[in-house]
């Protein structure tokens, strides 16, 4: 080692010894982001602070906004946030935490980038930008390219349109289209691929300047950043919204004279190019390294002796930080989110975004504190990052009180889970969104399930046998149920509880309640004092002997059976099948399901307009985009997770096994979806109701009540 190196670590150590009291004092505590982009990099890193000794130890979660929470409870130090996360930050005064470095890719840059709106010279003022040219980079979001960038510049010349007959997006393409005469916004407009279609298809005068107008994609030759560029200086266009650092460098590059073009003015005036003295509309800060305000000037020296170091722990602390190229500068003072951000122009005000009126507010209902809590991140979370309409969190009690309150309109939308959507449907709900993986086999599989060298060789067969059942009107009873009255061609009867009782000889059916009114032979091998069950309880009430068959989730049981996706004789399944409603052709493959559930539901009003419906499908698909299972390429961290654990919990609103939003259930086309079998059961209620209506009048007047009846839409579709 030389001896500079030397005593530079000497020195090192002693300010080290200086600042923490010695190396041994409790470490400084760095909360980092772990997922399938940064796990490789964390399970390296962080093993090596240990071993060198660090004063600097990891911790790790599963988002940004994660991070921030341990800081605010006192379970981490310090982390790295994007100037987004720092707009979350600065709303709320609990959130107390000082910036205290910057992540500067190049140490003399005092922004990450500054935005310009670059114009022909002969755009002498901004209100000769009404009905030219735009060059656009596009709506597409990322990290560094979020809504409030994006739509920054039009916000500004345009006043905002409030259409109650279009969607929020909408009402920003017209004004679009509306102010220019033709323009280049290649790209994803919606992540909605039809609504995208459709948009495109009727303000075609946004897609008439790219280089291919009739697709308008991704690949365009005037897409994105450098898009813009070209899309101005090939004379398509009269004004570009670009970076100012990327308009430097295309102009040196493509050797472009300088003269023939002017920056726009927020003023409203022109400056030349040639002058050097570009107009910046809005800057875009570095990320920074934040800290609890109590141990923020710790970190801060911490990070002042990290400079210019290429190996050693602080390379390892370097290269764990979101693994940018960065050098850490501090601020010039220790700053709250609000008092950094306020230095850079037009961050703050370009998210903090008018709204419409009345308000296009979604009303998210939610059940439980827990829930609440992440329904409140993920609103900060989409506020920032640009999705409309915004949410509110409403808290009922319950679950039951949330789809009460659905039906009654003081809350907009829930997230159902597979066994509250008949319960939903009957309050008069439907389904906006599913909730699904990206599997098939990953679905909720439910089927009839016996043992291997069972004598029961199909569901018809089961005639006299003894079942197991989750619950009452479970979904295994429902699926179960549907699937008997479908194929009896009407010979199944109304009332779902006697039907079952009399087909099967005895079963056991968990958590009733009230037995009183239900045949005696539904709860007959039940335990005494057994209440709630499962699949894993119904599918022991089959492993023990108990029972014949057991209505179950396959997804759920599979960890003791094995895969059930295999050959229908369940050969690999160690000793269980699933029954098809007749004896299966030798040519199937994969067991026989009754039916099959997403794993939740997005609900809202059955009566709400197709444009409500709209726009609140498009926010929970972009939602799903920026904070879902799936990261955009240019997004290795998240900043919020809707789908994976909060506060360590599971299931916290969307069941975690949640991948994606989808708008329609078809992962299992050969199978019926549980929306089909809730379709059936409402149907089947209502013939049971005309059965009990007609039981009340005496035999005279039966004619007349089945002439009565026949008029009746829902009694037909019995």
């Amino acid at each position: 080692m030389e001896l500079r190196t030397f005593v530079r670590h000497v020195f090192t150590l002693v300010a080290l010894v200086n600042c923490c009291g010695s190396v041994d004092a409790e470490k400084l505590r760095l909360c980092l982001v772990e997922n399938m982009h940064t796990a490789i990099r964390v399970h390296s890193l962080c093993p090596k602070l240990v071993a060198l000794n660090s004063p600097i130890a990891c911790v790790t979660d599963i988002n940004r906004f994660s991070c921030l929470r341990r800081l605010t409870v006192g379970e981490a130090d310090f982390t790295v946030l994007e100037p987004e996360d720092l707009v979350a930050a600065a709303a709320y005064s609990e959130y107390n935490v000082l910036v205290t470095n910057e992540l500067r890719f190049f140490p003399n840059d005092k922004q990450h980038f500054q935005m310009v709106a670059l114009v022909h010279k002969n755009v002498k003022h901004i209100w000769d930008v009404k009905g030219k040219r735009f060059c656009h980079p596009g709506f597409d979001v990322s990290n560094d390219w979020t809504k409030a960038f994006s739509i920054y510049f039009e916000n500004w010349i345009i006043p905002r349109e409030c259409d109650p007959d279009k969607t929020l997006l909408e009402n920003r393409v017209h004004a679009l289209s509306n102010n220019f005469e033709m323009a280049c916004v290649a790209g994803s407009w919606s992540p909605d691929a039809i609504f995208d279609g459709q948009l495109k298809s009727q303000y075609r005068n946004l897609c008439a300047a790219c280089d291919n107008p009739a697709s308008c994609y991704i690949d365009d030759k005037y897409h994105g950043r450098e898009g813009a560029l070209l899309c101005l200086t090939d004379d398509v266009g009269d004004v570009a919204w670009v970076r100012l650092d990327d308009t430097l460098l295309h102009f040196k590059k493509e050797a472009v004279d300088k003269r023939n073009y002017n920056y726009l003015c927020s003023d409203g005036g022109t400056r030349p190019v040639v002058y050097d003295k570009p107009c910046v509309w809005i800057s875009k800060p570095w990320p920074v390294i934040v800290a609890s305000s109590h141990i923020a000037e710790k970190i801060a020296h911490t990070m002042s002796l990290m400079k210019n170091t290429t190996f050693g722990w602080e390379m390892s602390v370097l290269q764990l930080m979101e693994n940018y190229h960065i050098s850490p500068v501090s601020t010039e003072n220790l700053e709250t989110p609000e008092d950094y951000l306020g230095r850079f122009p037009g961050f703050m005000s370009g998210n903090n975004r008018a709204s419409c009126r009345p308000s296009r507010r979604v009303q998210w209902c939610v059940a439980s504190n827990l829930e609440e809590r992440k329904c409140r991140w993920l609103r900060e979370a989409a506020i920032v990052y640009g999705v409309e309409p915004p949410i509110s969190c409403i808290q009922e009690t319950s679950r039951a009180s949330c789809l009460d309150a659905l039906r009654s309109r003081r809350a907009d939308i829930f997230v159902a889970r597979p066994e509250e959507l008949l319960q939903a449907r009957k309050k008069g709900l439907k389904s906006v969104v599913y909730a699904l993986s990206n599997k098939k086999q990953e679905l909720n599989k439910i089927a009839a399930v016996v043992k291997h060298d069972s004598r029961f060789k199909s569901l018809r067969d089961l005639k006299g046998a003894k079942a197991c059942f989750t619950g009452y009107r479970s979904i295994g009873w429902n699926a179960f149920v549907a699937t008997m009255r479908h194929a009896s061609a009407g010979k199944w009867g109304c009332q779902d509880a006697q039907a079952v009782a009399e087909f099967f000889k005895d079963s056991c059916v968990f958590g009733l309640s009230d037995k009183s009114e239900l045949p005696a032979n539904l709860y007959s091998l039940c335990k005494q004092g057994e209440a709630m069950g499962d699949d894993i309880s119904a599918f022991d009430c089959l492993t023990s002997g108990l029972a014949d068959v057991a209505f179950v989730n396959l997804k759920a049981i599979e960890k003791k059976t094995g895969n059930f996706d295999s050959d229908h004789d369940a050969s690999e399944n160690k000793g269980y099948k699933a029954l098809c409603l007749d004896e299966p052709d030798a040519q199937k493959t994969g067991p026989c399901l009754l039916t099959w559930t997403p794993f939740g539901a997005v609900i809202a009003h059955e009566n709400i307009t197709s444009l409500r419906r709209e726009e609140i499908y498009s926010m929970l698909l972009e939602m799903d985009y920026l904070f879902g299972a799936t990261l955009p390429e240019n997004m290795q961290t998240p900043a919020f997770s809707m789908y994976g654990t909060f506060d360590k919990v599971r299931d916290v609103i969307f069941p975690e096994e949640t991948r994606h939003l989808q708008l329609h259930g078809r992962q299992m086309q050969q199978v019926r979806s549980y929306d089909q079998i809730v379709e059936d059961l409402l149907k089947q209620e209502a013939c049971s109701a005309a059965s009990r209506w007609i039981s009340h009048f005496p035999g005279g007047m039966f004619s007349l009540c089945m002439a009565v009846l026949i008029t009746s839409s829902q009694f037909l579709n019995c």
